[in-house]
């Protein structure tokens, strides 16, 4: 793994877990982030297999610690990050100096209010793990449609909505929605002015559901997150291996589309 991901994956994880810098390190040279956005993240790079993106303009809305930003970063685009949180952008800027990513900024700012914040034209534009947490979702689409130059490419990653859920994780997460039907998503986005060339999904058995749950075997939180922590190679890989294998709409859905 890139140094620079290493070092904003430990200095999260060192905020919610108390953990040594050391074992964190060690950790990560073994193993995948434990993050659901792992596996969201492998769609996504699947989608832009054969996209070039050096000397882009990209907006990731909605990036939260700011790893895909990153990534996109590396890729030679120009990459802005929107992020409600401003711990989270304060972390990222911090690593993007360090590292000397002079293209990547991060901004904290509501993404529903993207319209007002004048950043201009992109040539891609990136919602990942986010829709499901907007109230007026077909509005936000909107915004981001009209901040695509013609031809741009937008990546959509959403939950299903017919995957098992954990009440109490989805309110905790903010979810507004407990996500969308695959075969419907195109749909919502063509009512956007996007149009689909090209979907995936993961995760088919759902087992996304039982790492959450085997997770919250122990009664206390830090517990719990050293659990999820532990059991992500495990569940990380057999996702993995029956996304490859079983050719079904998954738990994770992921859609690039163009502006038509």
């Amino acid at each position: 793994m890139e140094k620079y991901l290493v070092d904003l994956f430990v200095t999260s994880a060192q905020e919610q877990m108390r953990a040594p810098k050391i074992l964190l390190k060690a950790y990560l040279a073994l193993f995948s982030p434990p993050l659901g956005k792992t596996l969201r993240l492998d769609m996504v790079k699947d989608l832009l297999v054969g996209q070039d993106l050096r000397g882009k303009r990209v907006l990731d809305v909605g990036c939260g610690i700011g790893d895909l930003s990153f990534i996109l970063a590396e890729r030679g685009a120009e990459v802005i990050g929107v992020e409600l949180d401003p711990q989270k952008v304060r972390r990222a800027t911090s690593i993007a100096n360090k590292w000397h990513f002079s293209g990547l900024t991060f901004l904290a700012a509501d993404v529903t209010k993207l319209d007002q914040m004048s950043l201009g034209q992109f040539d891609a534009i990136f919602c990942v793990a986010l829709l499901e947490h907007i109230q007026d979702d077909v509005a936000l689409l909107r915004v981001m449609q009209s901040m695509l130059r013609s031809g741009g490419i937008f990546v959509l990653e959403v939950p299903s909505a017919r995957r098992r859920t954990i009440p109490e994780v989805e309110a905790a997460d903010g979810h507004m929605r407990p996500g969308y039907k695959f075969e419907e998503a195109p749909d919502l986005l063509a009512s956007a002015g996007l149009r689909v060339i090209y979907q995936r999904t993961m995760d088919p058995l759902g087992l996304n559901y039982f790492w959450f749950v085997f997770s919250r075997f122990l009664p206390w939180k830090k517990a719990q997150r050293w659990l999820f922590a532990l059991l992500a190679p495990f569940f990380i890989f057999f996702i993995r291996l029956t996304s490859a294998f079983i050719k079904r709409p998954g738990a994770e859905l992921c859609f690039l589309a163009i502006k038509s």
